[in-house]
């Protein structure tokens, strides 16, 4: 159980565990730059989780799918909790897969594989989801990821703060924010809408400043046609980007324990339970629906400047 796998080529190494096929870590060969997070617990236990079934807050933790209730943990589902198979390796290259069990068909009863497939690549590192539908019947579910990306990191010159970093959409538009509570629960207008959308209203059109005051429990955006988010030092120029083209949300995240050393740049295809959820799994918004047969991808290749 939880066997680390290393692979790596001439300019990078990533280390990814079996558990829940997370990323450990992503370090230039060159320098020792380290651009995930340790999962020091003192701080934040994970590193960057996969996101399955759902992503983000589950209000009172259950849903009711095919009519029956079902219990959940308050964040992201499963995936990123249970043990992958590792069905191609190669020096670059590794593919995990998780398929259901007595343990999740308890819970969500369909049958599925889920597949993430890494290469390390002369740019970064290539990342790649894969939901297959298994079953007989339709599949309904939501994925993304949670990467936690240091800021500052290892290497940085003497001096540099979290202050130092921004965000940036690729797409230099003024950014919409999706409204949620102090929870991290969609909000629902007068007449009980939701998701609720306003501009976030940032100084410079596309880009987040961070600070160490963070952002609670997440700022969550609409994704209006950029093809990558990323992490950029002021100082350096340097800028570290996620894919997201085809997503149509971005949260951003910071450590809230201890002082700022990570920066969550989290591409979903989906959203939070809205703060008056009837918690019917057919009825959640942002989800997305599968056919028997039918596979869907999800790329947020890493690409390092």
């Amino acid at each position: 159980m939880n066997e680390l796998i290393t692979i790596k080529n001439n300019k990078y190494k990533a280390i990814i565990s079996t558990l829940g096929a997370e990323i450990y870590s992503l370090e230039s060969l060159s320098d020792g730059t380290q651009y995930i997070h340790d999962g020091n617990p003192a701080v934040w236990k994970n590193h960057a989780p996969i996101l399955f079934p759902f992503v983000a807050r589950c209000l009172e933790n259950k849903f009711f799918i095919e009519g029956k209730e079902t219990t959940w943990t308050k964040n992201h589902g499963f995936a990123r909790d249970l043990e992958t198979k590792v069905i191609e390796q190669s020096e670059s290259k590794v593919v995990f897969e998780l398929t259901e069990s007595d343990l999740t068909l308890d819970r969500y009863p369909f049958k599925f594989s889920l597949q993430t497939t890494y290469e390390v690549t002369e740019k970064g590192l290539d990342w790649k989801i894969t939901v297959k539908n298994n079953d007989e019947k339709a599949l309904r579910f939501s994925t993304g990821t949670h990467a936690a990306f240091t800021a500052p990191r290892n290497t940085d010159e003497k001096g540099t703060s979290i202050s130092d970093y921004e965000v940036v959409f690729e797409k230099q538009e003024p950014l919409t924010a999706v409204l949620c509570t102090s929870e991290g629960y969609l909000k629902a207008d007068e007449e009980g809408t939701s998701p609720v959308t306003a501009p976030y209203g940032e100084k410079e059109n596309g880009v987040v400043p961070l600070t160490s005051a963070g952002f609670g429990n997440g700022h969550l955006f609409l994704n209006t046609g950029s093809d990558w988010v990323g992490l950029k030092n002021k100082k350096t120029g340097s800028i570290l980007k996620i894919g997201t083209k085809g997503f149509p949300y971005v949260m951003i995240w910071q450590n809230t324990q201890g002082d700022p050393c990570f920066v969550c740049i989290e591409p979903w295809y989906g959203i939070p339970d809205a703060e008056n959820t009837d918690h019917i799994w057919e009825n959640k918004p942002g989800m997305i629906d599968l056919n028997p047969g039918e596979s869907f991808d999800a790329v947020q290749n890493i690409v390092i400047e």
